[in-house]
């Protein structure tokens, strides 16, 4: 007697088709777009496993959205973590946390992590790789960018205009008579330490400042014992400089210690600026300047653009770029 061949599932055409399991639904219930070869390949595939929509039970409508977060040491995060989850909360959303690594990822990094769960969309703290690499996650599944962004996109992303915020950091530190203005800045595989850093340039070229390459520090973590090894370096071997400009608050509190270790006086021999108003900025001794990004805002903001974008199919993307003000305190 034959046994009675079991009814194909999407997961098994999805395997056999090397397409994600959204595709393959999309594809079936002919929902959304799917490419040509992708519609001829699965339509073959149902009819050659003999997969009845009937036979298959429709997974529960799913209510987590995944949150791609390179690290948890940056304090930053935590506040946009925050406004992420009480705007998913608001929404009836739930928020499942994904570590993701910066380097060597592509599209298959990103469906190979997502495909063991029923997500509903995702935000993006770390930045993609690529655009190309964006469009081809956003195809499969919601996607909204957050904080970090990618430069020429037309995807939904909330951050700030970094180049005008180190402008206002730089801008003041000449305006109290600062000339040797260092910055303590991130690696320039980031957009915001790009951008950080062409600010920066900009506002002492517009003070008629002469730019020193070697007053320019690149640090790929942000990490506290990191910098404060580095800045230490850097203030031991340049007894001019007079001023810091850092790209985190954890690197501006790195560079207090700095100062405090070589017995320069803060704000008096040298004044320091951070970045991102993190809860560090207040407990520290001097109480730190810093540019106040509104981290809150931009993950609550993330999320409802999210939101939007799942509950519909063809919402709109949104580019949101929230201001950045200055916080002047006792380090300078």
């Amino acid at each position: 007697m034959t046994r009675k061949r079991k009814p194909a599932s999407l997961s098994d055409i999805a395997a056999a088709s090397g397409y994600s399991i959204a595709t393959v639904s999309r594809a079936i219930n002919h929902h959304g777009s799917v490419s040509a070869l992708a519609q001829r390949t699965i339509d073959a595939l149902v009819a050659e496993l003999d997969y009845h929509t009937t036979n298959t039970p429709q997974p529960a409508k799913s209510t987590t959205i995944a949150v791609l977060i390179p690290n948890l040491s940056n304090p930053f995060n935590s506040s946009v973590l925050e406004g992420i989850q009480n705007a998913a909360t608001a929404h009836g959303l739930n928020v499942a946390l994904l570590m993701v690594k910066e380097t060597d990822t592509d599209i298959d990094y990103y469906l190979n992590m997502l495909k063991d769960a029923n997500y509903c969309g995702v935000i993006a703290l770390g930045a993609l790789p690529d655009n190309q690499t964006a469009y081809q996650l956003n195809h499969e599944i919601p996607v909204v960018m957050c904080s970090e962004y990618l430069e020429d996109t037309d995807m939904s992303y909330v951050g700030i205009d970094d180049n005008v915020a180190a402008q206002k950091a730089t801008d003041y530190l000449t305006k109290i008579g600062r000339r040797h203005i260092a910055l303590i800045n991130a690696t320039t595989n980031h957009k915001y330490a790009r951008e950080r850093e062409t600010g920066y340039k900009q506002a002492l070229q517009r003070a008629l400042l002469s730019l020193d390459a070697d007053l320019i520090l690149h640090i790929n973590s942000i990490r506290y014992n990191l910098a404060l090894s580095k800045v230490t370096d850097l203030l031991r071997s340049r007894s001019e400089i007079d001023a810091i400009f850092a790209a985190s608050d954890i690197f501006a509190i790195a560079a207090l210690e700095a100062a405090r270790h070589l017995g320069r006086q803060v704000p008096d021999e040298l004044s320091v600026v951070g970045f991102d108003n993190t809860f560090l900025a207040t407990v520290v001794s001097p109480k730190l300047t810093t540019i106040k990004q509104p981290a809150y805002e931009i993950g609550h903001e993330a999320c409802e653009i999210l939101q939007e974008k799942i509950a519909r199919k063809n919402a709109p993307e949104r580019h949101e770029v929230l201001k950045a003000s200055l916080l002047v305190r006792e380090s300078t």
